[in-house]
């Protein structure tokens, strides 16, 4: 069984202690040659997300980096949709703004695929459950690192019910791309008796890829980034995802994360951070409210079993505030409406990592 490391915050410890030992005993630190280049990756918030990774907390990483004589930069890429970090401009005015700046974080803020095209691509070795996906692009600074160090803000997530390591391998380091692809498995559905002709969805794609015929929607697939920007905007709620087109989309999300990790293979680490589980990832602004207390943070080499464990944290812990009941397991794709363990299985089956897993506690 992998090992995952946990510092529990019910202890009243000091977190950056907690954050130092968690590293130092799961030898992360270990794994970091001197003078090897690390990508810090994580998501530093959509503008108006007040429930991102606080700076403080990749401050300390950073430093623990620094220790053992690795030159670390802290790292994403830019989103498929439109917004505040579409581009590596205003991507890197939101993280200013959210408090990610190198004078903060201690190391170098850099949009990893540049406006979301700089990459190299990664041929898929093995493919399972019907993906259709044959390569991934990753972003080029990532792909260039010597470390992978992941640092994920465990919460729900609208599409995949949960985000975490997986999800910011597979979607956060890769192109537009590659998001884009992954996306088209989950095209926003139809729900024609609750479409009233009104153009919307026409006027707000981004790509112009909806045109309206005959006082319905068309979409023209080429064009379509699958965004689902329409589906946001309109006012009938006649747009929807399918729920087996959610488990496709982990499917996908599995594979892309399992080209990133072939790359890097013994050469990436995992930290998650469980506290302000809200419903919705930190793309959304805002996000929700928290549904569990703050539980803690871990750390493991083993990207599949991080991630269980955080859900089976999130599963044993007392409900805070919901309306929908949430009962385990997999408590966070219930809440999103999906199986949120498809990309965990798909992404044992593929060789990345463990279910199975020793929870060790600091």
């Amino acid at each position: 069984m992998s090992k995952v490391f946990f510092f529990d915050y019910s202890g009243g410890g000091d977190v950056l202690q907690g954050m130092e030992w968690l590293c130092r005993e799961s030898g992360i630190l270990d794994l970091i040659a001197r003078n090897a280049s690390v990508a810090v990756k994580l998501h530093m918030g959509e503008l108006g997300n007040i429930t991102y990774i606080r700076p403080a907390f990749v401050r300390r990483v950073v430093d623990l980096v620094k220790g053992v004589g690795g030159r670390p930069f802290v790292t994403d890429t830019t989103a498929l949709y439109p917004g505040s970090r579409d581009s590596e401009s205003k991507y890197l005015s939101t993280a200013a703004f959210n408090g990610f700046v190198e004078q903060s974080v201690g190391a170098p803020v850099v949009i990893a695929d540049g406006d979301g095209y700089e990459g190299v691509t990664v041929k898929l070795s093995t493919v399972v459950q019907g993906c259709g996906l044959t390569e991934v692009k990753v972003g080029l600074k990532v792909y260039q690192a010597d470390f992978l160090l992941v640092v994920s803000h465990f919460k729900g997530h609208m599409l995949t019910g949960f985000g975490g390591a997986v999800k910011n391998l597979g979607m956060g380091c890769v192109t537009k791309e590659s998001k884009r692809e992954q996306h088209s498995s989950n095209a926003p559905i139809l729900d024609d008796p609750r479409c009233n002709g009104c153009g919307t969805c026409a006027e707000v794609c981004p790509t112009g890829a909806i045109a309206m015929q005959n006082g319905r929607p068309v979409r023209d697939p080429e064009k379509c980034i699958y965004c689902s920007t329409c589906l946001f905007e309109c006012p009938s709620g006649a747009l929807f995802w399918g729920a087996d087109n959610k488990k496709r989309l982990q499917v996908y999300l599995a594979h892309a994360a399992s080209a990133v990790m072939s790359r890097f293979s013994g050469k990436a680490a995992f930290i998650n951070l469980v506290q302000d589980v809200t419903p919705n990832c930190d793309c959304a602004a805002p996000a929700g409210e928290r549904i569990v207390p703050d539980i803690g943070v871990l750390a493991s080499r083993d990207p599949v079993a991080i991630d269980k464990a955080s859900s089976d944290l999130i599963d044993r812990a007392p409900v805070v505030l919901t309306s929908t009941p949430l009962v385990p397991p997999d408590r966070m794709g219930k809440l999103n409406q999906t199986d949120s363990l498809v990309q965990l299985n798909v992404a044992q089956r593929l060789g990345m990592g463990r279910l199975d897993y020793e929870l060790v506690r600091l």
